[in-house]
Parts: structure tokens; C-alpha cells; sequence
């Protein structure tokens, strides 16, 4: 098939001769939404009953019209969220596989998840057919080597970062569909934090940034109070970097030599991720040569994270209870987020040597509701374990919470609650545990 031929042609070869089919999208932003609307039209015409594997971190789930979401409401479309954010007016029709981002790469990998079609954004990145998985790697090479059949939207954008994976040559057959030429634009993920202020979120950077040792290698999760802590680590030296996703911040960072990766244990002198975004406004997004981007089977490998001394890792969440179980997914009954890679990396730096896992969370919502509660209300609610947790961090102070027991927790969140609910927690906590 020719590389100019339009999106529904590429739909219906993906799909000729099938009953049903399991796609799996990358990651985005190489989400390719326009070849996801004419799989859903194809489908349409033709009967096939479709399961979509998406891991949208912006959330916006822009290839569903509202004909696809009654299509999803009758059953006749199937939607399952592998990362990312689901708006909360599809959060009812949206299945989740509960598993981090690792497994879920492994689970695509030796097939548990059953892909039979994978399709992406690519980036053209030499003459004839030689595409790259552009900014964002994820577990596209998983899915791909998985999956029978491949469609892909062809930018010939540059690709802000050095990156050796590329499609193989081997795929068969290739089809491609024009992708839009405009720059893709940095994931918003879901997350209730944008609506704090932001000086409660710079007295957390400041507060985490304090923690971190010179020669730490740090991993951001994706928010804007992770990112706080950012202009907070210039006065540090010899940073690492391995993490899931670089925010476009960190590229400062780097620039002044902050980050320079030269006390990392593994992939010394490197930044390693399997996704950038490019910053929202100056610069030209260029991360220079040192940053390589690898696949999740690489990036949040268990076996690869242990070998990185002093890891740092630095997400946020929802919501944490007195004994230190974390909430990143339910906002008031309902997963609009993911656990993502969070409980890998926490788990990697909890037990890396000289790390640590920390969580950074303002102490209550805009609408005055607490974080810090005395229990979550449903152990599914739990993202990552309370034993894989080093420090909790919110405007109020630092809880340090490896080596201390039930009732230390619970007295040291307590103590960086808000001050309006602390009563109200100790209330709480002493009818739960007397």
C-alpha cells in the first residue's frame, strides 16, 4: 500500500478478514487518534467488534466522537486504559488492567494482553522506510514485535531526542497514513494538583529538593507538584536522571550542568527515559545528545533499577492514609488517573542503595478536602504500598516514614496535614486503633 493512502484504506487493511481485533496505541503524544477514528468508522461499517488498548496521558481521548462513545456504551466498542488519564465523563465505560507499567510492557511482550493490531504515530528519521518511535518509546516495541498487523501515522517532524529504537526493518506490512505536521503538545496529566496554589507547591519543591543528595539520581512523575521541585535542585551537582517521562524543565537542568549523570552506577554519564516533552513555551526543545530514550522493558526494569545507587524517586497523588498507602488513580469513586510507574520506581528506590522514595502532595485540595486521611476507603484505591514509601512531603513538613511504626506514621502525617484536619485525623486514627 502505497505511504499517501488515507486513513480509512490503512482502518480497513488493518482490520480485512477479522471478527474482532485488539489494538494497542502508543503512548502518547505518538497516540495516532486520526487512524484510531477510522478503525472505530471501518469497524462500524463492517461489523468488526474492536477492544482499544490506550494509554493517553493528556487525557483527552480526542479519537472518540460521541457516536464512538455510544458505540462504547452498547458494547460494540471495548476501551481499556493501560496508562495515562480518562476523563471523568468515560471513567464508567473505561476497564484498567491494575498492573504497573513494567507488567504491562511484559504482559504486551509474551502476549497476556492479546494485541492483534498496533498502531502509532512514527517519526520518518532517514531515506525510505526507516521510522523511529519519535518522543515518546513506551512499550510500542513490545506491542509491535506482539501484534500480527501495524498501521502508523508518518511525521517527518524532527525528533527532539537521540533515540536507537526504531521500527524494524522486518515489520510486514508497513502502512502509513500522513500524521498532522503540527509539533506535538506536552500530556496535561490529570491531576487536581494544577489547582493548588502555586506557592504551597514551591515551599514542596523546596522541601523535597532539600532531601536529595548531590549524585542522586532522581525520577520525576508527571504533575505539576513533582515538577516543583525542579528549580529547586540548581544548587545541586552531578545529577542523574532515570525516569519514565522528562518534563521539558529538567532541560534546564541539564544546560547549567546540574545534571551531568556523572555519579550515576548504571548508564554513568547518560539521562535515560522512555519519553520527553517538549517545554510548553521558549527553547527549542532539544535535549542534546546524552539523553537516550529506551523502551519500558528497559526503564522500569526491576533488574536495571537495581543497579542504580542513590535513586530518587519523586511522585505525587490524590491522596495518602496514616499508614502511608497511596491513592494516585479514584477521585471520589471514580480512576481518572493511573498508577503508571510509580509503585516501580518507588519500589526500586526504596530499596535502591543511598535512594529513596518520596511522595509530594499539597496537604488539601482547592476545595478544602484533606489528603492526608485515616484510611483509604477501598484497598483497590491503593497505588503504591505503604512499606515501598521513604518520606511523605507537603507545604507543612517532611514525615519520615522508613523504620517507623504504625502509630510514629501516623503521628508525623498527621503533623504535615493541614492544620484544620489534624484534630479531625487524630479523631479518626484513635477510633480506628485506639
Amino acid at each position: 500500500m502505497p505511504p499517501e493512502s488515507e486513513p480509512d484504506h490503512v482502518a480497513a487493511s488493518l482490520l480485512d478478514g477479522l471478527d474482532e481485533a485488539t489494538v494497542v496505541s502508543a503512548m502518547s503524544p505518538c497516540q495516532p487518534d486520526r487512524l484510531l477514528r477510522a478503525l472505530i468508522t471501518v469497524s462500524r461499517r463492517t461489523g468488526v467488534r474492536l477492544t482499544f488498548l490506550i494509554a493517553d496521558l493528556g487525557g483527552g481521548w480526542a479519537f472518540l466522537d460521541g457516536q464512538a462513545e455510544m458505540d462504547a456504551r452498547a458494547d460494540r466498542l471495548r476501551l481499556i486504559c493501560l496508562a495515562g488519564a480518562v476523563p471523568k465523563r468515560l471513567t464508567r465505560l473505561v476497564d484498567y488492567y491494575p498492573h504497573t507499567l513494567y507488567d504491562t510492557d511484559r504482559f504486551l511482550a509474551d502476549g497476556t494482553l492479546g494485541a492483534d493490531v498496533f498502531v502509532a504515530s512514527v517519526r520518518q528519521s532517514g531515506p525510505g522506510n526507516q521510522f523511529s518511535f519519535g518522543e515518546m518509546v513506551g512499550y510500542s516495541p513490545s506491542a509491535l514485535r506482539a501484534a500480527g498487523r501495524a498501521g502508523f501515522e508518518v511525521s517527518g517532524a524532527p525528533v527532539p531526542v537521540a533515540s536507537d529504537c526504531m521500527v524494524p526493518d522486518s515489520v510486514a506490512p508497513l502502512l502509513f497514513s500522513p500524521a498532522d505536521r503540527s509539533a506535538p503538545v506536552a500530556p496535561r496529566p490529570a491531576s487536581s494538583s494544577q489547582q493548588d496554589a502555586s506557592s504551597d507547591r514551591t515551599r514542596i519543591g523546596r522541601l523535597v529538593a532539600e532531601l536529595v543528595p548531590d549524585g542522586a539520581t532522581i525520577q520525576l512523575g508527571l504533575g505539576a507538584v513533582p515538577e516543583a521541585v525542579v528549580p529547586h535542585l540548581i544548587g545541586k551537582r552531578d545529577l542523574g536522571l532515570h525516569s519514565g517521562i522528562l518534563p521539558g524543565s529538567l532541560q534546564a537542568l541539564i544546560t547549567r550542568g546540574v545534571v551531568t549523570g556523572r555519579a550515576k552506577t548504571h548508564y554513568p554519564g547518560l539521562h535515560i527515559a522512555t519519553g520527553v516533552l517538549r517545554r510548553a513555551a521558549g527553547g527549542d526543545g532539544s535535549w542534546g545528545p546524552n539523553v537516550r530514550l529506551e523502551p519500558i522493558s528497559v526503564t522500569h526494569s526491576p533488574d536495571v533499577l537495581q543497579q542504580q545507587h542513590r535513586l530518587w524517586s519523586i511522585n505525587s497523588a490524590f491522596e495518602i492514609d496514616l499508614l502511608g498507602q497511596v491513592n494516585g488513580e479514584f477521585i471520589a469513586g471514580l480512576r481518572v488517573a493511573s498508577g503508571g510507574g510509580q509503585t516501580d520506581f518507588f519500589r526500586a528506590a526504596h530499596l535502591s542503595d543511598g535512594g529513596a522514595a518520596v511522595l509530594a502532595l499539597p496537604s488539601r485540595t482547592a476545595r478544602g478536602r484533606s489528603r492526608i486521611v485515616a484510611t483509604l476507603n477501598t484497598p483497590f484505591r491503593v497505588t503504591s504500598s505503604a512499606s515501598d514509601l521513604d518520606y511523605v512531603v507537603t507545604e507543612f513538613g517532611v514525615a519520615h516514614l522508613a523504620g517507623a511504626t504504625a502509630s510514629d506514621r501516623a503521628r508525623q502525617l498527621i503533623a504535615i496535614a493541614h492544620p484544620d484536619h489534624r484534630d479531625t485525623l487524630l479523631r479518626e486514627w484513635t477510633d480506628l486503633h485506639g
